[in-house]
């Protein structure tokens, strides 16, 4: 699996029908436009409500996709496509990455103290 975003990448829905690839060709509007719908259905993100900065924001976002991944493997876990190991490494990594942008976005920010590792 590819790293976790450093910024969030969800697309703006206005995007979509200004974009001057889409003005060419209906057919592909809507392509596109469905293509966003079940991208947003098969990867959903929840609004962020929390005290606003653009570190926040796109922490939120790896968190989300962290946990969209997390899903993920599970469910392959659970369904006999990997092993409980290969899940366990996979979700130890994901985990690695999230910590790492976390620390690259809060650099400037003490961080509290991490639980042990095992």
């Amino acid at each position: 699996m590819s790293g976790l975003a450093i910024t969030s990448t969800a697309i703006d829905a206005s995007s979509l029908s200004s974009s001057p690839a889409n003005l060419f060709s209906r057919e592909t509007a809507l392509t596109d436009k469905s293509q966003f719908n079940k991208d947003r259905f098969i990867y959903p993100t929840g609004r962020y409500w929390g005290e606003f900065t653009p570190e926040n924001l796109a922490f939120n976002a790896n968190l989300q996709e962290f946990a969209n991944r997390v899903s993920v493997i599970c469910a392959l876990e659970t369904g006999g496509k990997i092993t409980p190991n290969e899940a366990y490494n996979q979700i130890k990594d994901l985990w690695r990455q999230l910590r790492e942008s976390k620390k690259e976005l809060f650099r400037d920010r003490p961080d509290p103290p991490e639980p042990p590792e095992d």
